[in-house]
């Protein structure tokens, strides 16, 4: 009886034993699930590098062939979302590859001017604009309604005397948002306020032209900073991106500092420098930079790039075409006097959609000190080029801001995707901005996001848990790949001429 009832005791111990391993599997399984969807994503340079993975793929190496760093990456980049009790058709595992889209459809490419603002006129501004971004009737024949977006100065410091406009007008009549570097007195704020907000400004070519016959005397001040970001706040100008300008007297420039090269007098980013002002200009909404140096390569996988400022923060650069090298020599590119149609051409527009890329293309549209900015029919040919590759669908022209925003969402945004009821359900949570923290979305953050799914009628989407409208969404066709999609609509055409309304200054 003795030896029976011992039996029994550790009979039951061992079945108590096997039911909690039973239980702490299931537990641990458990907390690494809640781990997958809890982790944030830090991996934006792995990202950058399966970016292109996102474009055209065979089917058999996009569902059979992921590596097991695609796969580790997917793993710990993207929400598991399981619906416990469903069936196993219920389990989605995103992969950004797999899922999103790199351009929206059914464009393959992506492109936009980055043009600086020197040497312009507000005449000079209204009449290229009116060509490029309205339909109206041009000394070119009619405009190209295209979104392309420009930037503007705050003060204008330049000493060398240039002329810079057909009738002979010198530096003092480009649009600058004050008089000179007269804080107090404004020029042409209410006429950049008013292009601003109609989207053909969106950018800042640092805060003004401060470069000088002699480069060793700077007019800049952080004084002048905090002073451009009061007035640009009371006016309700928010540009996001900041490209730099001119020569060494530029102290505000930033992002490319280095002590060994010409770069090496950038100051806007020192804390112990008295040109210093990143703090106040990143607060205020400044996301990308173009630190200064020039590029040749036309197109890029991704337009952005991470920078650690020297008062470490960071922030993301961005790439822009600037030169060509043609015999050795570099040949810059950026200027609207001929050099569009040797640069503008079929065959790099081309390639530019066979390897699914972005261009940033940069320009001076201003300055020409004609009665039209592109009097050379060539550049006139190259640009109406362009626009008939935009307006078939083939790459998508945007002003520099939204090419740089999609670009951030496009890789950034932290989904879900369920299968419920016969229905693919599409959660968008949030923008993982690796160098800006966690954004939350709005619909327009996250417009032209295409996710490919197997039925777009049968599928609904969500935006901070709130559902997409149907006017809202766009469903596709299947593509170059042969899968259907669907995608939040891009920014509606506006091609109004807004020099119609533009006030005197």
């Amino acid at each position: 009886m003795v030896n029976r009832n011992f039996r029994m005791i550790v009979g039951v111990f061992l079945m108590l034993i096997l039911v909690l391993s039973i239980a702490g599997f299931r537990l641990q399984t458990t907390r690494h699930v809640i781990a997958a969807q809890a982790k944030p994503s830090h991996h934006y340079g792995l990202q950058n590098t399966f970016a292109k993975r996102s474009g055209v793929m065979a089917s058999a190496e996009r569902d059979g062939q992921i590596s097991g760093l695609q796969q580790a990456f997917a793993a710990a980049d993207t929400d598991i979302y399981i619906d416990e009790g469903a069936d196993s058709n219920a389990i989605v595992i995103p992969d950004r590859a797999r899922d999103i889209r790199k351009f929206p459809y059914p464009y393959r490419a992506m492109f936009a001017f980055a043009s600086d603002i020197d040497e312009t006129t507000p005449r000079e501004f209204a009449v290229y604009h009116r060509f490029l971004n309205t339909k109206e009737m041009t000394p070119a024949g009619p405009g190209l309604g295209l979104d392309v977006g420009d930037t503007f100065w705050v003060y204008m410091a330049d000493d060398m005397n240039l002329k810079v406009d057909m009738n002979g007008e010198g530096l003092d009549s480009v649009m600058t948002v004050f008089k000179l570097t007269d804080p107090n007195t404004l020029k042409n704020g209410n006429l950049i306020k008013h292009y601003a907000d109609a989207g053909w400004i969106d950018g800042i070519h640092s805060f003004g032209d401060f470069s000088r016959k002699n480069p060793s005397h700077t007019l800049f001040t952080r004084g002048l900073a905090q002073a451009a970001w009061d007035v640009m706040n009371r006016l309700g100008i928010h540009p996001s991106y900041w490209i730099n300008h001119g020569n060494e007297a530029n102290r505000q420039n930033f992002g490319g500092y280095n002590p060994i090269t010409f770069l090496k007098y950038q100051a806007g980013d020192d804390p112990k420098s008295p040109y210093y002002h990143t703090d106040l200009t990143v607060k205020n909404g400044i996301r990308f930079v173009w630190n200064s140096l020039g590029e040749s390569q036309f197109g890029q996988d991704s337009p952005i790039f991470p920078i650690t400022l020297r008062d470490g923060q960071k922030i993301w650069g961005f790439h822009r075409y600037t030169y060509d090298i043609i015999k050795g020599q570099i040949k810059w590119m950026w200027s609207a006097d001929g050099d569009l149609y040797q640069a503008l051409t079929k065959e790099r527009l081309d390639q530019l959609m066979a390897k699914q890329q972005y261009c940033i293309y940069a320009e001076h549209f201003g300055g020409t000190k004609t009665p039209f900015t592109f009097y050379y029919p060539a550049d006139v040919g190259a640009l109406r080029m362009l626009a008939d590759y935009h307006h078939n669908g083939k790459i998508l022209v945007a002003r520099t801001s939204r090419l740089l925003n999609y670009s951030v969402a496009q890789q950034f945004v932290q989904y879900k995707m369920k299968k419920k009821n016969g229905k693919m359900v599409i959660f968008l949570k949030s923008i993982q901005d690796p160098i800006f923290g966690n954004q939350e979305i709005t619909i327009d953050k996250v417009r032209g996001l295409t996710f490919y799914v197997e039925d777009p009628k049968n599928t609904i989407v969500f935006v901070n848990k709130e559902r997409v409208p149907a006017d809202d969404l766009q469903l596709n066709p299947p593509d170059e790949t042969g899968r259907a999609s669907i995608g939040i609509k891009w920014f509606p055409a506006d091609t109004t001429d807004y020099t119609k309304t533009a006030p005197a200054n």
